[in-house]
């Protein structure tokens, strides 16, 4: 937006972006502290929250995208889509662990570590999209659309 600082225009998703990643860091702490039935609460809590944030994305904003946008409507929607499987792929890791808990300290360790390897592939998808959006997304679209848009979502 012409004469507004990036920082401004993107306000609203960050935040958005901040507050899926504070759900996302718990579910990790659990799992670096072999906490994993809690773990597996806190990614089910961080899941519905990236659903419903995905939802808004999806319904409310892309449709709104103008011509010409730096990146189409697609590009976003094949990243959700991207990220939703990591995700998927991920739970099913956890739940192999959450369903036969680690019997000693070394065997959990194994497991954590073995959970952040698969965790990573997962973040580092979450933070390319979250970057494109702040880039053009949280740019290209007018700041009372995403306003009412998120504030819906709370």
């Amino acid at each position: 937006m012409p004469g507004q600082a990036p920082d401004a225009a993107a306000r609203c998703l960050v935040r958005e972006h901040e507050r899926l990643e504070a759900r996302l860091q718990a579910h990790l702490l659990d799992v670096v502290g072999g906490e994993f039935a809690s773990a597996a609460r806190h990614l089910a809590d961080w899941r519905a929250a990236l659903a419903a944030h995905i939802a808004v994305e999806e319904r409310q904003l892309l449709p709104h995208l103008p011509e010409g946008a730096r990146w189409p409507a697609r590009v976003y929607l094949q990243e959700h889509e991207r990220i939703a499987l990591l995700a998927d792929e991920y739970a099913l890791r956890l739940a192999q662990v959450a369903a036969h808990p680690p019997e000693d300290e070394g065997a959990r360790r194994r497991a954590a570590l073995w959970l952040i390897d698969h965790a990573h592939a997962l973040r580092h998808v979450l933070d390319h999209h979250h970057q494109r959006e702040h880039q053009a997304l949280a740019l290209e679209l007018p700041q009372g659309l995403q306003a009412q848009a998120w504030s819906t979502h709370d």
